[in-house]
């Protein structure tokens, strides 16, 4: 709570957010600066502000103020009431224009200024309009650019969250983008439609149905607020706009002709991204086959596995853990709010974090059960996280992860003295926190979240914990725990031992760029001719880069140029340009090392000359679906010769792969693997449950379209 809120413009949006703010307690006192006293006079009327002035003396001593007038007057007001705030006063706006904004009011400013735009309104405008409620459950974008405070970012989140807004994080650009197609072409459209209808000499006031209705609704917007956002994002509009006259035309064009099939192709694409993008019964996505070059430069999320590690050393050693470069994928997120239930305060802002750990002693009791979504890595980390603790907790996820083994989890952590319940061998969990004890672990399978999830009960046993696995896996863990102050022994055998107790201590962490995500794009590049892309800062840890390997053994054409190591983890650019590939043999050590990668590197097999015989996977039968099984029915559907194997596949490649639709069962890989494998196909491919790629990174598919965009 903070002690005064000032608003600059008391009308539809600031009148409403001075509501909800004394709602929600935010506030103690609420003041309001305003051009009219006419309206002025309706919020003090209202209730809406404790005070109201036309003079900016109003805003002394104000914690934060929010600049809720129109955009093209945002930094003229910023002018104005500068000279009255406090040098620490945080500033934000409503303004659903960013670019301009943010680079205008900094430089008045500062770096207390925080650009906002809560995405919520109605064709109505000033105080009498203001609504309490207008804000609940509804998107905020936050726009923080370089020069912005983290902590003044943080006061603005937590304002918007207090009035019941969803909070995301952007930067001006892309957010100005988006909205250009969100918002402010559905302006446009809306304004010229209603222009149409009332140019029209036929009588059709009997005839204006609902779907008109909806359309028109926003044209009774006010002029004067449109005028300028149009103008404000005048060049990102002229874009959009550009594009929809050319889809229209499409239409126009097809129906004068009597194209039937061309009207019913479009609407029925239309109609596919309907469903995927608002909640509908279908998430299909139709990748079309590449006809040009694959070309450009693709940042691949930040290394997932890096992230899920950083944030929970961090929930559990002693200070503020800043992670920056988190993927913004569903997986690092499940971490976050897995540990809000724990009771540990984390600042997201886009990819970076700030973990206010204290301690094992820190983590509290959930009050509910803790939603791990879709992460596996999350649940079976957190099993080990929780083990120690005086508590009991539950952890559950989707349907996905509560398929996936979790008995598995179970006899390791037992060694120390954990109680863990599953049902059926299966989430959700139940762990039954208790005192520990150092104990010798060898895990049946090589597995880096068992292998952690063991090493985070030893930190808090008593004793010398050691973890043997009968191959090595990812080795984050041992690479990363010493950045917070842990001594971890690697044994001549691979052991990896630390002593408990310990205290963690605070650490900064850059995440590298996520290895995994690479091999799509380096696969994509390979098969579509003439291609070349370049994925910059990717972490080439060499337990993670099975898949890379393998691709250079099928030929190939991958550069890696070296730079310096991001922490513990060597990092490199790589560049991918478009070669033949041939069959090879992926099995044992290298099997592991590209397990994540198997359905990209199916995919692979499909295109190369000759046969590829991968083994021992059966670890792949466990994953968010039996990806063995689900690769090849997908492969055999696109017209690939596939032999099904208990631990493996033999992928006969060199033929063309056909158009189909696939089944992917909700595993994010799938979906993303056969999207790169529509690339070189002779017709569309059709994904089922293609919005399980956010999963991974929600960017991917627009990435690709980018990527496929760049010679036309």
């Amino acid at each position: 709570m903070i002690r005064k809120l000032g608003i600059v413009g008391v009308g539809l949006i600031g009148g409403s957010a001075a509501m909800a703010a004394r709602r929600a307690g935010f506030a103690a006192e609420v003041v309001g600066l305003g051009r009219t006293q006419e309206n002025l006079d309706t919020a003090l009327s209202r209730g809406i502000v404790d005070a109201a002035s036309r003079d900016p003396e109003i805003l002394a001593d104000c914690d934060l103020v929010l600049l809720a007038t129109p955009v093209r007057t945002l930094a003229l007001n910023a002018e104005q009431i500068v000279g009255q705030l406090r040098p620490d006063t945080v500033v934000t706006d409503g303004g659903s224009v960013k670019v301009e904004v943010v680079r205008d009011c900094e430089a008045i400013l500062g770096s207390r200024f925080v650009g906002s735009h809560p995405i919520a309104g109605t064709e109505d405008s000033g105080a009498a309009a203001a609504d309490e409620s207008l804000f609940l459950d509804a998107v905020c974008v936050v726009t923080p650019s370089s020069e912005t405070d983290p902590a003044a970012t943080v006061l603005v989140r937590q304002f918007w969250e207090a009035l019941g807004m969803r909070v995301v994080s952007m930067d001006p650009p892309s957010h100005d983008r988006a909205l250009g197609v969100t918002s402010h072409l559905p302006h446009l459209l809306a304004f010229a439609l209603a222009g149409v209808a009332a140019g029209e000499r036929t009588a059709i006031g009997e005839l204006l149905g609902p779907s008109f209705r909806d359309m028109t609704r926003i044209a009774a917007s006010s002029p004067e607020m449109w005028r300028d956002i149009l103008l404000a994002n005048a060049s990102t509009l002229s874009d959009v706009a550009g594009r929809f006259a050319e889809e229209l035309e499409a239409l126009r064009l097809a129906a004068t002709r009597g194209d039937g099939a061309a009207l019913e192709s479009r609407i029925r694409r239309a109609g596919d991204w309907k469903r995927q993008t608002t909640g509908g019964t279908e998430t299909t996505a139709e990748i079309q086959p590449s006809s040009t070059p694959l070309q450009g430069n693709v940042r691949v999320p930040g290394d997932k596995s890096i992230g899920h590690r950083a944030l929970l050393f961090g929930g559990i050693a002693q200070g503020v853990t800043r992670v920056r470069g988190l993927s913004p994928g569903a997986d690092n997120a499940s971490t976050v709010e897995v540990l809000r239930g724990l009771g540990i305060q984390v600042d997201r802002n886009g990819d970076e974090a700030l973990v206010h750990g204290g301690g094992f002693e820190g983590l509290r009791m959930p009050a509910a059960t803790l939603d791990c979504g879709n992460s596996g890595t999350t649940m079976r980390l957190c099993a080990g996280l929780l083990a120690g603790r005086p508590f009991s907790s539950r952890l559950d996820g989707d349907a996905s992860l509560r398929s996936r083994p979790m008995a598995r989890v179970q006899g390791p952590l037992a060694a120390l003295g954990a109680v863990i319940e599953t049902e059926d061998g299966h989430a959700p969990l139940v762990v039954r926190g208790r005192s520990l004890k150092g104990a010798d672990v060898t895990l049946s399978v090589a597995s880096a979240q068992l292998k952690t999830s063991v090493l985070l009960a030893g930190l808090q046993a008593e004793g010398r914990t050691v973890v043997r696995e009968p191959l090595r896996s990812r080795d984050h863990t041992e690479r990363l725990l010493p950045h917070f102050g842990v001594l971890v022994e690697v044994a001549n055998d691979g052991g990896i031992a630390v002593q408990g107790p310990v205290t963690l201590r605070a650490a900064d962490v850059d995440v590298p760029g996520d290895p995994s995500a690479a091999a799509f794009w380096a696969v994509a590049a390979s098969i579509v001719p003439g291609s070349e892309v370049h994925i910059p800062d990717v972490a080439m840890n060499p337990t993670r880069i099975g898949a890379l390997d393998v691709l250079v053994a099928m030929g190939a054409d991958l550069t890696r140029t070296d730079k310096p190591s991001v922490g513990a983890e060597p990092v490199a650019d790589l560049t991918v340009r478009s070669a033949a590939l041939r069959g090879v043999e992926v099995a044992g050590e290298t099997m592991v090392r590209a397990i994540d990668e198997f359905p990209i590197l199916a995919v692979a097999a499909a295109f190369a000359d000759g046969e590829t015989v991968f083994a021992d996977g059966a670890e792949l039968r466990h994953k968010e679906s039996d990806r063995l099984a689900t690769m090849a029915a997908g492969l055999q559907r696109m017209g690939v010769a596939v032999r099904e194997q208990p631990d493996g596949l033999v992928v006969e490649g060199g033929g063309r792969l056909a158009g189909a639709t696939v089944e992917t069962f909700g595993d994010h890989r799938i979906a993303m693997a056969f999207a790169v494998a529509a690339l070189g196909a002779s017709g569309p491919v059709r994904i089922e449950d293609a919005d399980s790629i956010a999963v991974s990174d929600p960017r991917f598919l627009a990435v690709l379209e980018t990527l496929r965009a760049e010679l036309r």
